[in-house]
This record gives C-alpha cells, sequence and structure tokens, in this order.
C-alpha cells in the first residue's frame, strides 16, 4: 500500500474520533493529516517529508483556531441568545433572604434575581426574565 493511503486511513480515523469527541482541534488534526497524504500523493514524498508537512499544517491550524476562539465573546449573556426564557415576563410571589425573590413562571415557582441591585418589587408585580445564572432567573423591571 502506497504511504499516502495511510496517512488518509489516520486523517480518515481522527476525524471519525472528532465526530464522538466535538473538539476543533481533531478536525484540524484530520485535516493535517490528509494535507500530509496529498503532499505524499502530489509530490511522491517521502515519510519525512509527509510528517513535516502534517507538524506544518497542524501547527497553523491550531493556531488559526485558538486566535479564531479568542475572539469569541467571553460574556454569558451573549450565549444566552437562543434562550426562550429571555424576554418572557413572570410574576413576583414572594422576597426572600439576599435579594432573592419567588416568582411564578411556567406553571411552577422559580427562584429569581433581580439584576439592578436595588429594584423595587412588590408581590404581584410583573417582571420580565433578561438572564440566567444557573437555575436563578435574572429579572428586571417592566417599565
Amino acid at each position: 500500500m502506497a504511504l499516502w493511503t495511510y496517512w488518509l486511513i489516520a486523517a480518515v480515523a481522527v476525524f471519525v474520533l472528532e465526530l464522538f469527541s466535538g473538539t476543533v482541534y481533531l478536525l484540524v488534526l484530520s485535516a493535517a493529516l490528509a494535507g500530509a497524504g496529498l503532499t505524499a500523493w502530489l509530490f511522491n514524498a517521502g515519510a519525512v517529508a509527509s510528517m513535516l508537512a502534517a507538524a506544518f499544517l497542524s501547527a497553523v491550524g491550531t493556531l488559526y483556531v485558538y486566535r479564531l476562539r479568542g475572539k469569541s465573546p467571553k460574556n454569558k449573556t451573549l450565549h444566552q441568545g437562543n434562550d426562550l426564557d429571555i424576554g418572557s415576563v413572570v410574576q413576583i410571589e414572594q422576597p426572600l433572604s439576599g435579594g432573592a425573590w419567588r416568582v411564578f413562571y411556567r406553571g411552577t415557582t422559580w427562584e429569581a434575581r433581580a439584576v439592578r441591585p436595588h429594584a423595587d418589587f412588590q408581590m404581584g408585580d410583573n417582571a420580565r426574565i433578561c438572564g440566567k445564572d444557573g437555575i436563578t432567573l435574572l429579572i428586571e423591571p417592566l417599565a
């Protein structure tokens, strides 16, 4: 079997592993191994040249992904864009200790905390969900 087929078999194997793990870095490694196989096939390169191509492509791809992920937002509230609870209205039931509130939402009671520390809620008032902190709803006044 030719050298390039081993590289492509390794690329497919790493790609299958990536499907199970969900990391982008294994996808980069799979592409680098495929690039090494392509190098071995196109240029009839030996094992050393193919390994150097795989190492170079892995380094470049990993650096690219690292920089790309560094530009992504770190704020938790920005990742809540697909949360269907954000923007929904809750009803204040009772105050709890530490600035928390018991609210009624979706047929049951939830613990909530006001985003603004000195928000003045009364029992029976309505508030809007503006985020989540674990299972605690973050609420703000409607007006």
